[in-house]
C-alpha cells in the first residue's frame, strides 16, 4: 500500500508543479548618449617666432604674446573651440595635451568655460569639469608655449599638434 501512496504522491507532485511556480516580467532601461562634438572657432597662431633652436613663445589667456617672437604679428590668435552636445550635470575630466613636431614643441595652457563653471588646464593633465542644468556649450581657449627645438627657416609656416579630450566619469 505503501508503494501506491508513493506513486500517487509523485503523480501529484509532477501534475501540480505549475501551481507552485510563478513569475514576473520586469524591464530593463537605457538613456540615450551622444559623444560631444568639437567645433574650432578659430586656429591658435603664435604669429612670428626667433629663427634660433631653443626659442620660446608664449601667449596667456588674453592672447598677449612674450619671449622669443614678434608681439606686434597681426596673426597672434588665441586658439577657440566650443564643445557641444553635452548632458545636463556630467561630471568629465577635460585634458588638452600638446606635442612636438620636427621642429616645434608645443605645451597648451587652456580655460574652459560653460559660464558656470571655469577650470584651467595644464599640458596633459586632466580638470574635472561638470556640465551645468543647462548643458551649456564649453568654451575653451588654447595658448600657452611654444618652443623651437631645431632652427626653422625665415619665411616658412611651421605647425605642431594638440589634441582636446572630454572623457566622462
Amino acid at each position: 500500500m505503501n508503494k501506491k501512496i508513493l506513486a500517487a504522491s509523485a503523480l501529484l507532485a509532477i501534475s501540480s508543479t505549475s501551481l507552485l511556480a510563478s513569475n514576473q516580467t520586469f524591464q530593463a532601461s537605457v538613456n540615450g548618449w551622444s559623444e560631444p562634438t568639437f567645433a574650432e572657432n578659430s586656429a591658435l597662431h603664435f604669429g612670428k617666432i626667433r629663427l634660433a633652436t631653443g626659442s620660446t613663445c608664449t601667449m596667456d589667456n588674453a592672447g598677449a604674446i612674450t619671449g622669443d617672437c614678434d608681439a606686434s604679428d597681426a596673426n597672434i590668435q588665441l586658439g577657440a573651440l566650443t564643445v557641444s552636445g553635452l548632458a545636463p550635470n556630467s561630471a568629465m575630466n577635460i585634458t588638452v595635451s600638446g606635442s612636438s613636431s620636427s621642429n616645434l614643441t608645443f605645451a597648451p595652457v587652456t580655460t574652459a568655460t560653460d559660464s558656470t563653471t571655469t577650470v584651467t588646464t595644464a599640458d596633459g593633465v586632466a580638470s574635472a569639469f561638470t556640465t551645468d542644468a543647462s548643458a551649456t556649450d564649453i568654451g575653451i581657449n588654447v595658448y600657452g608655449a611654444m618652443n623651437v627645438d631645431t632652427a626653422l627657416t625665415a619665411g616658412a609656416s611651421y605647425t605642431v599638434d594638440y589634441t582636446v579630450d572630454v572623457s566622462f566619469q
